[in-house]
């Protein structure tokens, strides 16, 4: 009996002996073929202990920053970054400890010959069973056209609001020219069409030629205007009281006969604005007044 126990378990010691071989060649075979998949792919990849030591890196990870492994296992990866993106190594470890499963994160690096350029890495946590992170596992790509692509987009989307905004000062310098006369007297000759927004401008151009050139009359020439509606009526009538409201006069000028029909049709208050039929008129009755003024004084 003892005999037949002392068999039995000699048979099933070679047999746990044997399973534990085959589980051995298979797990052998296993990291051979996690090795080759590792080492033939085009992404880096690499593994690094909390302090930023480098534990793992494949063959792409040495061609892509021109070192040998040994210069790279062991040593921190730290010195690859400048020293401006290296925050974002505490931010990543900072994010899995807090248990995120794992992080997306693009940053530049320094390569051989000093060319900046990006990578977009994901790292994952490795854990011990009490749950904390021995290593991060990280698979990174280069993404250096796609950033340049994205940094030249944004220059050329900032290059076009200066380009918009130039053109619209130009276009409110050549819709609204406000014209000195003399000293006191603008003119501001209005063509083609009124909008609401060249209204707001001519609006602000005429205040703040009052203000700053100290004129007390200012001749509003509508000879161009090519519609009188009701925005033009009205966008006349605010512009004629704002200015009175700042001491100044207003003179229209070039008034036609169915302008002049039109305010009176649309019931707009044009009460205290001289009208003329011409600029030249409007011009010669303001440097009238104006002698009369000087003469006052």
């Amino acid at each position: 009996m003892a005999a037949e126990t002392v068999e039995t378990l000699r048979a099933r010691i070679e047999e746990l002996e044997r399973q534990n071989a085959e589980l051995t060649r298979a797990l052998h075979l296993k990291e051979r073929a996690y090795a080759a998949l590792v080492e033939d792919q085009r992404e880096l990849v690499c593994r690094f202990l909390p302090d930023g030591r480098l534990s793992f890196v494949n063959d792409a990870y040495c061609r892509y920053f021109d070192k040998k492994r040994e210069e790279l296992e062991g040593h921190s990866f730290m010195p690859l970054l400048p020293e401006e993106d290296q925050a974002a190594f505490a931010d990543v470890s900072g994010r899995l400890a807090k248990g995120e499963p794992f992080v997306e994160i693009e940053h530049r690096v320094i390569v051989p010959g000093g060319e900046v350029r990006w990578l977009h890495w994901i790292d994952r946590p490795l854990r011990d069973e009490a749950g904390n992170i021995v290593e991060t596992h990280a698979v990174g790509l280069d993404v250096t056209d796609r950033k340049r692509a994205e940094e030249h987009a944004q220059k050329s989307e900032e290059l076009r609001e200066q380009l918009v905004q130039a053109q619209e000062q130009a276009l409110r310098e050549l819709s609204t020219p406000l014209i000195p006369i003399a000293d006191e007297v603008l003119a501001l000759p209005l063509v083609g069409r009124m909008d609401d927004k060249r209204a707001q401008m001519v609006l602000e151009t005429l205040l703040e030629g009052v203000v700053s050139m100290a004129a007390e009359t200012v001749l509003l020439d509508v000879t161009g205007i090519t519609v009188i509606d009701t925005h033009v009526a009205e966008a006349l009538a605010r512009a004629a009281q704002a200015v009175k409201l700042l001491g100044a006069r207003v003179v229209l000028t070039g008034i036609q006969p169915h302008v002049a029909q039109t305010l009176v049709t649309m019931g707009i208050d044009m009460q205290g604005v001289r009208a003329v039929r011409s600029l030249k008129e409007g011009i010669a009755w303001a440097m009238q007044e104006r002698a009369r003024s000087q003469v006052k004084r």
